[in-house]
C-alpha cells in the first residue's frame, strides 16, 4: 500500500511552477507603451515626464489593440498547431501542449475570424493553412480510430482548399510572377501547397527540434515585430501651425508638430526633432491637422483592385475623404486656398471666392 501511495505520489506531483510567466502578459503592453513615449521623446527625460502628464492612455492602449489584431491570432493558432504537433509525434507532453488544451475551439475560430478581418491579404493563405493544420491535429488527436474523418479534414479538404484558393489567386499570382516580386509569391503559393502537409505529425527524432525551434523563434519574433509596430503608430495629432511674432500679427513662420496639451494660454508642441515649444495663443495665426504620411508600399500587386498589403477591414471601410494638400503641413505659409473664411479674416487674407 505505500508502495502504491508513493507511485501515485509520484505521477500526480504537479509539474514545475512556471504561473510566473503569465505576470509577463499584462506588463508587456505597459512595457510597449513606456517604449513609445521613451522613443517619441528621443530620450529626454524631461520630455518623457511631459509625455506621461498629458498624453491619453487611452490612445496608447489603441495603438497597442490595434497591433494585438494581428499579433493574437498567430500566438493563439501557432500554440494550437505547435502543441498537438508535439504529442502526435513523440507521445510525450509539452508546455506548450498544455497550452494549447487550455484554448477552447470558440477562441481559436474567434481568432480566424480576427485574422480574416486584420491580416493583409497576402497573409490570407498563411492563415488558411494554418487553420487547416489547427483541424487536422485536432481530429488527429480527438478522433484516432476514425479513419474516413482523418482522410477528409487531413487530406482531401486542404488538397481542394488549396486548389481553389490557388485558382482564386491567379491574378495576383501572375501580376507578382512578371514583376519578379519572389516575396508575395512565395506567400501567395506556399501555403496553400502545404497545407496538406501540416496536418500530421513528423518524425519523432525530429519532432522536438521543429517545434523547440519554432516555439522560440515565435516568442522572440513577436514581441520584436510588435514593439517595432508600436514605435512607429502615430500618439499624438500632427498639426502645422502659423505663429507670429507678435500678437495679432502677420504669420511669420510655420512650425509642424505634434499637439501634447492646449489650454487657455499656451499650446505645447512636440516639434519632429523631438524640441518642445511652447505658443502663446494670440501669436497663433492658423493651424491644420495633417494627415499622417502613410507607409510606402512594398508591392503593387493586386486581386481584383485589393492591394495584397490592405487587410480586408481596410479595404471594406469606406475610403478616407480626399482633402487638398495643405502647404502648412508641408513647412509653409497657408495660400488663400488653404484658409477656412475665418482664418483668411483672421490673417488679414482674401481667401476663396
Amino acid at each position: 500500500m505505500a508502495a502504491e501511495a508513493g507511485e501515485k505520489g509520484r505521477v500526480r506531483a504537479p509539474q514545475r511552477n512556471q504561473e510566473w510567466v503569465l505576470t509577463l502578459l499584462p506588463a508587456f503592453p505597459l512595457v510597449l507603451l513606456v517604449m513609445r513615449l521613451w522613443y517619441a521623446s528621443r530620450q529626454d527625460t524631461q520630455t518623457l515626464l511631459l509625455l506621461v502628464q498629458y498624453v491619453s492612455p487611452l490612445g496608447l492602449l489603441t495603438t497597442v489593440l490595434l497591433t494585438l489584431v494581428w499579433v493574437l491570432p498567430a500566438v493563439v493558432l501557432a500554440g494550437r498547431v505547435l502543441g498537438p504537433l508535439y504529442r502526435l509525434s513523440t507521445r510525450r507532453s509539452f508546455w506548450v501542449a498544455r497550452a494549447a488544451d487550455r484554448v477552447p475551439d470558440w477562441v481559436v475560430a474567434v481568432a480566424v475570424g480576427v485574422g480574416l478581418l486584420g491580416w493583409q491579404l497576402r497573409f490570407l493563405p498563411t492563415l488558411l493553412m494554418l487553420t487547416l493544420a489547427v483541424a487536422g491535429l485536432t481530429v488527429r488527436e480527438r478522433r484516432p480510430l476514425d479513419r474516413m474523418w482523418i482522410r477528409a479534414v487531413c487530406l482531401v479538404v486542404p488538397v481542394v482548399s488549396g486548389v481553389l484558393v490557388l485558382l482564386l489567386l491567379r491574378p495576383a499570382i501572375m501580376q507578382a510572377l512578371a514583376q519578379r516580386d519572389v516575396a508575395t509569391l512565395i506567400l501567395l503559393t506556399a501555403p496553400p501547397v502545404l497545407a496538406p502537409l501540416v496536418t500530421g505529425p513528423v518524425p519523432a527524432p525530429a519532432a522536438p527540434l521543429v517545434v523547440h525551434g519554432l516555439t522560440w523563434t515565435l516568442a522572440v519574433l513577436f514581441p520584436l515585430v510588435a514593439g517595432v509596430v508600436v514605435l512607429r503608430s502615430p500618439i499624438l495629432p500632427l498639426t502645422a501651425m502659423e505663429i507670429a511674432t507678435e500678437p495679432n500679427g502677420k504669420a511669420e513662420q510655420v512650425t509642424v508638430g505634434y499637439v501634447i496639451a492646449s489650454d487657455d494660454r499656451l499650446v505645447t508642441i512636440l516639434e519632429r526633432s523631438g524640441a518642445v515649444r511652447f505658443v502663446r495663443n494670440d501669436l497663433l495665426v492658423s493651424q491644420v491637422l495633417c494627415p499622417e504620411p502613410g507607409a510606402v508600399p512594398h508591392t503593387t500587386v493586386d486581386l481584383y483592385q485589393w492591394n495584397v498589403e490592405r487587410s480586408a477591414l481596410s479595404w471594406l471601410a469606406p475610403a478616407p475623404v480626399a482633402i487638398l494638400p495643405d502647404s502648412r503641413c508641408e513647412g509653409r505659409p497657408a495660400s488663400p486656398y488653404d484658409l477656412t473664411p475665418d482664418e483668411a479674416a483672421i490673417s488679414g487674407n482674401p481667401g476663396r471666392e
